[in-house]
């Protein structure tokens, strides 16, 4: 059986050079890997070459670039040693990217799959980056490491547009579109369709609807207000606020200033610089819609903090939305409301499309034999009663609303939920892949195969 050379391929950025470390291989020699499974990958930096580009660079605030190679065919694995150069040389971009590079050797395990694949030596490649919640928390060895704000990573195969999946889910998305090593390898192993995923994280504001309404509606001078009022709020409190007080404040106004809804996104790719616009598909969670939401008093906005990331919180913080904000009661059909001016809302203004993970509606460690005890509505009081009726709730927005729902509650029950879903909402592995499944399908027949050139 001929050994077949793992070369990396194109990758172009207009207007710089681009220039990797060395490797950090993910596989060892003599591994078997899978065809599309992630083997290794470098970090890499844009050196301007001093021709002018219009406009603002494709990844201006990002400053943390790496890429994942695959094979595209399945085989017994050979690395080249030399192509990690250990220490900072494995962490710090030093070597221009060569297409032809030949990065290790497999020895193809079925030789009909060469016959599928008329360039199979061309490494499948993914770029990965990130948007730090702060420069200085930066950490320099590892995949996507670091506390971001938003992360993503993109499919960087010519000649097809990619879609955009924006994951602004909790716990129970994160897993499935991050993976468990946090830099979407699983999703890119699960599809070959032009796919760019980006991930929000669920700190300190928690992604329901009012919340991501807001952030539609908010404008520049409404979030001036907003920071002013926090600013007003730190320095006048009965303590000096503290570096929990502080952090949290940034992290919190860095959150509700943006809009990841109608965010457009550049990616480097084997042709070139492209631009693409706001995400065509949201990933939401239901676990995210609270009964009792906080608004400000005076400003009106909201804020969903959950009871985690608040004890991140300092005393003034903590004080701040104790007397600033009220709480608000959500019904069920107030929540359905919600879903429903959100769907509208992107649809008129993005043309994005929801999907949304609903409930694991039956809770193991529950052993009441009589309801009788429980006043109505007993949503109020039971979880697991309050997540049938939610979940009921997503079948009537879907019955009128182009909204995909991703039946948590039926995988869990299918997989067993004691054992894959034990405390509703974090899932073993197995269940992540079925729900990471699910997912793609729902791409795959919003978008079909084909789509149109993306042009630059």
């Amino acid at each position: 059986m001929s050994t077949l050379d793992l070369r990396f391929g194109p990758l172009k950025a207009d207007g710089y050079a681009i220039v990797r470390s060395g490797v950090r291989w993910l596989r060892e020699s003599g591994q078997y890997c899978r065809a599309d499974e992630p083997i290794g990958y470098c970090n890499i930096s844009l050196e301007p070459t001093g021709v002018r580009v219009s406009g603002p660079p494709a990844l201006a605030d990002e400053t943390e670039l790496q890429v994942v190679f695959a094979p595209r065919v399945g085989g017994r694995l050979t690395v080249r040693p030399e192509m990690a150069r250990g220490g900072y040389l494995s962490v710090r971009a030093v070597e221009s990217w060569k297409p032809d590079t030949v990065v290790a050797h497999i020895d193809p395990d079925d030789p009909a799959q060469l016959a599928d694949e008329p360039d199979a030596g061309r490494l499948r490649l993914m770029v990965v980056t990130g948007r730090r919640m702060t420069a200085l928390a930066d950490v320099h060895s590892g995949l996507l490491p670091g506390w971001y704000g938003r992360s993503r990573g993109w499919w960087c195969d010519d000649g097809e547009k990619p879609t955009t999946l924006l994951s602004m889910g909790l716990c129970d998305a994160t897993g499935v579109i991050l993976g468990d090593h946090c830099a979407f390898l699983e999703m890119f192993e699960s599809t070959r369709d032009p796919l760019q995923a980006v991930f929000i994280p669920d700190h300190p504001v928690a992604p329901c609807a009012p919340v991501l309404l807001d952030q539609l509606a908010r404008t520049p001078a409404q979030f001036d207000a907003l920071a002013d009022d926090l600013r007003r709020a730190l320095g006048s409190a009965a303590s000096a606020p503290t570096s929990d007080d502080w952090i949290f404040a940034g992290a919190l106004l860095s959150v509700l200033r943006n809009t990841p809804l109608k965010d457009g996104y550049g990616i480097i790719t084997g042709s070139g610089t492209k631009r693409l616009g706001p995400p065509e598909d949201i990933l939401l969670s239901l676990s995210a819609e609270p009964q009792a939401i906080l608004r400000h008093r005076t400003l009106g906005y909201h804020v969903h903090i959950m009871r985690h990331h608040q004890a991140a919180a300092g005393p003034a913080i903590r004080a701040w939305l104790s007397s600033a904000f009220e709480p608000v009661r959500r019904s069920t059909d107030t929540i359905r409301r919600d879903y429903e001016s959100l769907i509208d809302t992107l649809a008129r203004t993005t043309g994005g499309r929801i999907m949304v993970l609903n409930r694991m509606s039956t809770a193991g460690y529950e052993d009441i034999s009589s309801y009788a005890g429980f006043d109505a509505p007993m949503s109020d009081t039971l979880s697991s009663i309050a997540a049938k009726e939610q979940n009921l709730m997503l079948h009537d927005v879907a019955a009128s609303r182009d909204m995909a729902i991703i039946d948590v509650d039926a995988l869990g029950a299918q997989l067993g939920g004691a054992l894959h879903l034990p405390d509703g909402i974090h899932q073993s592995g197995p269940m992540q892949v079925a729900l990471r499944q699910e997912i793609t399908n729902v791409l795959a027949m919003r978008h079909g195969a084909a789509t149109p050139e993306l042009v630059p």
